[in-house]
């Protein structure tokens, strides 16, 4: 009778011996692709990913067939902004010595938006804003050349960034007030007040502050707030309350100047609470003037951040509801620009995206879930 150890050791041996037999499998080359050619339809997609904040990042997705196409690392509480040509990915973060604790330091992150490889980073202050990523957190100004970034330690404060220069070179007081509203045609940048206002600041070349202006009180923000997020249309800012108001605000100029406000809800809807909710609840399709909001029925005082159960359409320049659809429910809206548009309609607590078919009346093109645990900012190329 064979042992059983002697029986093992010749079966192992014939195994091995069958083995060698064959070619050895070729080494694999590491490659990194480059980011598709770009796209109306290219989606950049903020996570601050509530679960694990170390671990936040941006996803960019083909809004056409809503698969990832790349992802960057934006770190804690990371903030972030695209630049007007698509060139490049911002975020701004921070970094503690022990991971979660220790001694806290930030930068401002550079990423190539065809790569997606880190061309830069550049110190700031430990004092951005840690807070869900909004699109007024991080913006910047018309022309490229400065990032505004939003600081909260709980004061509140602009940080100006020379993106040439690489470096800070402002860091303006605003008290009371809250997220960027870059102008697209001046050197200048605007802040929500918490007394109803909005507060002006002129830069000179360099992004030093020249002069600080605030406007007349054109909102009442214990009686029917603002939600600060707002559909950008050059150097005009359109608004929606939090009651169901829409408003526009002009930044041409040294002065805020808001236009008179209108009802996007009936006396009817009203009555059946009625109300914009989400994070993101408004976005606007220039060319048409076509104006998207996401609204939610039996609204309250504290419901402004519930999902929406439809979005409406409203004609803007004629201010004027023209459609109401149902829609799987959604927090944030984001519309592509040009030629066929197509709507983009995020849930916070799925990670998901729906794509709808642009116009007035939605048809829905696509739904996917899993961009990440809590994404509250979603902009379009």
């Amino acid at each position: 009778m064979i042992p059983k150890r002697i029986a093992l050791f010749t079966v192992v041996a014939a195994l091995g011996g069958s083995l060698t037999a064959h070619a050895e499998l070729p080494i694999d080359q590491i490659t990194v692709a480059r980011m598709p050619v770009p796209h109306p339809y290219r989606l950049y997609f903020t996570d601050v990913n509530i679960p694990s904040l170390l671990d936040g990042k941006m996803t960019i997705i083909d809004g056409r067939n809503l698969k990832v196409e790349g992802m960057v690392a934006t770190g804690t509480f990371g903030q972030t902004a695209v630049s007007p040509d698509r060139s490049e990915i911002y975020a701004v973060t921070t970094y503690y010595s022990k991971g979660n604790r220790g001694e806290r330091s930030e930068e401002v992150m550079v990423y190539d938006a065809t790569t997606l490889k880190l061309k830069a980073e550049i110190p700031y202050p430990a004092r951005h804003a840690q807070a869900l990523p909004y699109r007024g957190t991080m913006r910047t100004s018309g022309d490229g050349r400065f990032l505004f970034i939003q600081n909260a330690t709980p004061a509140t404060s602009i940080g100006i960034v020379d993106l040439k220069n690489q470096k800070l070179v402002s860091d303006i007081a605003t008290p009371g007030c809250y997220n960027v509203y870059p102008a697209q045609t001046a050197n200048r940048v605007s802040t929500l007040c918490g007394d109803g206002t909005m507060l002006t600041i002129a830069l000179d070349d360099e992004g030093k502050p020249t002069g600080k202006q605030k406007s007349a009180k054109f909102f009442d923000p214990d009686d029917d707030a603002l939600f600060v997020t707002a559909a950008q249309e050059g150097d005009r800012y359109h608004f929606v309350s939090f009651k169901g108001n829409a408003i526009s605000v002009d930044l041409s100029g040294e002065t805020a100047q808001a236009g008179k406000p209108w009802p996007l809800v009936s006396a009817k809807d009203a009555k059946g609470g009625w109300r914009p909710g989400g994070y993101q609840p408004v976005a606007l399709h220039r060319d048409s003037g076509t104006l998207y909001v996401g609204m939610h029925p039996k609204g309250y005082e504290g419901s402004h951040k519930n999902a929406s159960h439809e979005i409406w359409v409203y004609d803007f320049k004629a201010q004027r509801l023209v459609a109401r659809n149902k829609v799987v429910h959604s927090t944030g809206l984001v519309v592509s620009q040009g030629a066929a548009p197509r709507l983009f309609a995020f849930d916070t607590d799925k990670a998901q995206i729906a794509a709808y078919e642009g116009g007035t009346k939605l048809k829905l093109a696509g739904i996917r879930g899993g961009f990440g645990f809590t994404p509250t900012l979603l902009e379009a190329q």
